[in-house]
């Protein structure tokens, strides 16, 4: 859960996150307008962790970084090249960025950031100012590696807030008038009168920046009365430049040059001629620029402005026509230097773009090229900026391929503006009938189910080809709660023609529209189909296989099969940058988590990844998360956090307000013990609700009525469970199974239960076997049903073993999940490391690495490091 510092003072945003870098992983946001001292407040906090024993890697956003794929990241992550311990990683990944200029697939960088942060000793802060101008696929990148390093804290500036997640967001308030006061008093030296105060106030509206530059303005004599400090930009060049104006063409050069990255002094020569300087007249002004403070030295030798607003106003100081020729000039500077990888094409596409030349078209078509498989969302950008110049017959082509990007970087809104647009000029054919298929599926994610289905029909009489139209149509309609078996029989018939590159679409989503129905065999019969198509299909599209698949197994309960295809998409995402289409992936390991019995660290991610999808315009798959929450909070007794998100409308689909009705249930009869409402809204989810989420509903109800005592009821609801269960999904049939061994006292029923759960790794499932049979007279079973709970903090149902365990006159067992450093020591055993390295890894000593494994190896019953590790690969730990 994001926590929101609002209106807090500078000091007590630095004490909060000092709180925060004691337990990383951990991100934290600053915000606020343009000078107001984001920058300031990050360095401060960049010195504190130092001084908590962080390493420091710092980066700059820039302003065309829109277009410049990972390139604030690997700024941030350039001083690794000078450690020896990871030049080589350091130089891996620069490489499988640049590489992909070439068309050479190495990991994605993702990926290698991951395990080239996991590879430092200690923790590490990673801080990148202006985020708000970086590139998509960087931010993306931002949200994934806290999960996936754990000593990893990321810090962040923006003007407004970026697309990715936080623990800490704070926004920068202006000053108070006594803070200005405060803050001219260190400047002048001096106590000031009232009067200048409450002027520098006014001028500066609290803005620290421009207090600064109100008292400067004094000081010279050239102080500008505006209510806003936007047009003081003259007056701010006239201060800094009034003596030296080959300084100002210089450094409007720098500001141009500025935007993909900073100067250096072996630019200076290229720089002299584009600004019309001799190259000892350049040097002479760029030494200048330092001596008065305005270029500031970095740590890699490289020149930066002192602060972004210097840069703005010198670049705003070009005209139009100079900028273009600026840019122009730059670019061909690139271009003679040579362009050997993604991010000198970027940066030479991103000036040339600028320069208005007839050669812009084509460099954006490249550096689109070079970033769709690594980079889709920078791909995106350039696409569309390729289309707003392309001829009108090409147009079409660019805008597909641009709603196609947005639709693999998780942006379903910008696909579809781009989809609607490409199919307004593209003619009937292949082309048209793939970005039909995107705009349904981004419409579809989008939680806009009619509009999905009615772009479905309207492009169907149009299409090459029918079969994964007609299989979207179908399964969106039977989450609408309208009958789809025509289209699914019409669906089937067109298989035997359908293209390979629609395999993914067209059976994955018969798949998903079987098990809706209840009818796993459909779901099984669409699966096998596509999993034994997908080995002949390129990377991409088998990684899209692989999830879907994964997905819908997950969803189906089954855990085992879900993890191998999960271990086999990562060896193809290893090669890929994206994955996780409207957040596919993220489901599918909260619920392979929800079934693993990982159920707080499942809550952690949920958490932070339903406001990304939601943020993202990802409804659907957003509600599907809260969904699992819901389930985990609901069995652990924790009705309070639930009520939040029962609080809110689910998504306008029969599937998904069935689910809530179901939910809403649970809560008013185990939580506020009214048995009437619960009653009614779970009559409501069976009448209304598709066979899937019946199944779960009845599934309650058995649960409700043994507890309320009545075994009458609870008897005719588990046959009618187990009955209309026998072709559903996995969890159906495992839960009908557990219905009717409770009811029906059936300890061979509850045996066979139990050996299902054991055997595919589900806890939850496995404790409720045991519980039966513990009441059914087996103490032992008790005991350890007891123990599952209790790791699994499902309070309601340990509460139910502990009665039962209280009557056979039995003590609970001590729970046996593992702490935070023994899970720790297990991931680094699971990585490889041998106890002397784990030790200095971690800080210990070897003593207290030998003492946490002996704790795991009691708790789990596992011998040996082999055990262990493919215990943790299996997800059992």
């Amino acid at each position: 859960m994001t926590e929101h510092l609002e209106g807090a003072g500078r000091a007590a945003i630095l004490r909060r996150f000092e709180t925060a870098l004691l337990t990383p992983p951990v991100t934290l946001l600053l915000h606020g307008e343009a000078g107001i001292g984001k920058t300031h407040l990050l360095a401060e906090t960049e010195e504190l962790a130092g001084s908590m024993g962080y390493r420091v890697l710092h980066g700059q956003a820039r302003d065309f970084g829109s277009g410049l794929a990972y390139a604030s990241l690997t700024e941030a992550l350039a001083p690794l090249h000078d450690d020896p311990a990871t030049r080589e990683a350091y130089t891996e990944l620069v490489d499988a960025i640049d590489q992909a200029a070439l068309g050479v697939l190495g990991a994605a960088p993702a990926v290698r950031t991951a395990n080239l942060l996991r590879r430092l000793p200690g923790r590490t802060l990673l801080a990148i100012d202006d985020l708000h101008l970086a590139d998509a696929d960087t931010l993306g990148a931002l949200s994934l590696l806290p999960r996936r390093v754990a000593g990893l804290a990321v810090a962040g500036t923006a003007r407004r807030l970026p697309a990715m997640d936080a623990d800490v967001v704070a926004g920068l308030s202006p000053l108070s008038l006594g803070e200005v006061a405060e803050l001219v008093t260190g400047l002048l030296g001096r106590t000031p009168s009232d009067a200048i105060v409450r002027h520098v106030h006014d001028e500066s509206r609290g803005n620290p920046w421009f207090v600064r530059e109100a008292v400067l303005s004094l000081v010279h004599g050239g102080a500008v009365r505006s209510a806003y400090p936007g047009p003081r930009r003259g007056a701010l060049l006239g201060r800094l430049f009034q003596r030296d104006r080959g300084g100002r063409g210089l450094a409007r050069v720098l500001a141009a040059l500025r935007r993909t990255r900073p100067a250096r002094t072996t630019d200076l020569p290229d720089l002299a001629e584009i600004a019309g300087l001799e190259v000892g007249e350049a040097e002479r002004a760029f030494d200048g620029l330092v001596r008065d403070g305005l270029l500031l030295p970095l740590d890699d030798g490289a020149f930066e402005f002192a602060h972004p607003l210097v840069a703005e106003a010198l670049y705003a100081d070009l005209g139009p026509a100079e900028r273009r020729r600026v840019h122009a000039r730059i670019a061909a500077l690139l271009h003679r230097q040579g362009l050997r990888g993604t991010r000198s094409v970027l940066e030479w596409a991103s000036h040339l773009a600028e320069g208005g030349s007839a050669e812009a078209l084509p460099a954006m078509l490249r550096a689109a090229e070079v970033t769709r498989w690594t980079a889709p969302l920078s791909a995106g950008h350039w696409y569309g900026r390729a289309a707003a110049l392309a001829p009108a017959a090409e147009r079409g082509v660019l805008l597909a391929r641009q709603a196609l990007s947005y639709w693999k970087g998780s942006r379903p809104m910008e696909a579809l503006r781009a989809g609607q647009a490409a199919l307004a000029v593209l003619a009937p054919g292949r082309r048209h009938t793939r970005t039909a298929h995107t705009m349904v599926n981004a419409a579809h994610a989008m939680g806009r189910y009619e509009l999905a289905v009615s772009i479905a029909a309207e492009q169907l009489p149009l299409a090459d080809d029918r079969a994964a139209l007609l299989a979207q149509r179908a399964v969106i309609s039977t989450q609408l709660g309208i009958d789809s078996a025509e289209l699914v029989a019409e669906a089937w018939k067109a298989m035997g023609t359908c293209p390979p590159e629609d395999l993914v679409i067209a059976l994955s989503a018969l798949a998903g529209d079987a098990m809706i129905k209840g009818d796993w065999p459909g779901t099984e019969r669409a699966l096998d189909t596509l999993l034994s198509a997908s080995a002949a299909l390129p990377p991409g599209a088998r990684l899209a296989a692989l999830e879907s698949a994964a997905h819908l197994l997950a969803s189906g309960g089954v855990r085992t099969r879900t993890l191998a295809l999960l271990s086999e998409a990562e060896r193809i995402y290893k090669g890929l940058g994206w994955r996780d289409i409207a957040g596919q992936h993220v489901r599918t390991m909260a619920v392979v988590r929800r079934l693993g019995g990982e159920w707080e660290h499942a809550l952690r991610d949920l958490r932070a990844d339903a406001v990304t999808l939601a943020d993202a315009g990802l409804s659907e798959n957003a509600a599907l998360l809260r969904n699992v929450e819901l389930d985990i909070l609901l069995d652990q007794g924790r009705y309070d956090e639930a009520e939040p998100l029962l609080a809110g409308p689910p998504p306008g689909c029969v599937l998904q307000v069935s689910l809530r009705k179901m939910f809403r249930a649970r809560r008013a009869f185990f939580g506020l013990g009214d048995r009437a409402t619960a009653a009614r809204l779970l009559d409501q989810a069976v009448r209304d609700g598709p066979a899937d989420v019946v199944h779960r509903a009845l599934g309650v109800r058995v649960v409700m009525l043994i507890v309320a005592g009545d075994d009458d009821g609870a008897r005719t609801a588990a046959v009618t469970l187990a009955e209309s269960a026998r072709t559903g999904t996995p969890r159906a049939r495992l839960a009908g199974e557990l219905a009717m061994a409770a009811v029906f006292k059936d300890a061979s029923r509850a045996e066979a239960a139990l050996e299902v759960a054991r055997a595919d790794g589900l806890k939850f499932e496995e404790a409720r076997a045991r519980l039966i049979l513990g009441a059914l007279g087996d103490g032992r079973q008790l005991v350890r049903a007891h123990g599952i709970f209790s790791d699994l903090g499902a309070a309601p149902w340990r509460d139910r073993a502990a009665y039962r365990l209280r009557e056979a006159g039995l003590a609970p067992a001590r729970s046996t999940a593992l702490t935070a450093a023994e899970r720790r020591v297990v991931e680094l055993v699971a990585d490889g490391l041998s106890n002397p390295r784990i030790a200095e890894e971690l800080h210990y000593s070897r003593k207290t690495v030998e003492v946490y494994l002996s704790r795991v190896y009691a708790k789990t019953g596992l011998r040996s490091r082999v055990e262990l590790a493919l215990a943790y690969e299996r997800g059992e730990l």
